[in-house]
């Protein structure tokens, strides 16, 4: 895939203290314009913590709705590799 070093990047890299509420803004944005975002997902860190294993990873949330990350037991804190992930009309 093209885009592998930017997944990784993402993973990998410190979160801002507004990481979710930024990201989930714009994926609320996206679904307030009726584009093509009908929700979020969470990409777990695959070397995480047992809080993040613990996610359900095919859930679809409402940006409302979706955990806020770093998640609160999270014991990588800012380095947490979980990601928000948009939900796509056509993967629906």
């Amino acid at each position: 895939m093209a885009f592998n070093w930017l997944n990784e990047f993402q993973h990998e890299v410190e979160k801002p203290d507004n990481y979710a509420e930024k990201t989930l803004a714009a994926y609320r944005l996206g679904m307030k314009a009726k584009g093509s975002v009908v929700g979020v997902r969470i990409e777990i860190d695959q070397d995480g913590c047992a809080a993040c294993q613990e996610i359900d990873v095919t859930a679809v949330y409402h940006p409302d709705d979706a955990p806020i990350l770093p998640l609160p037991d999270c014991t990588k804190g800012k380095r947490c590799g979980c990601v928000y992930r948009p939900v796509m009309k056509y993967e629906r």
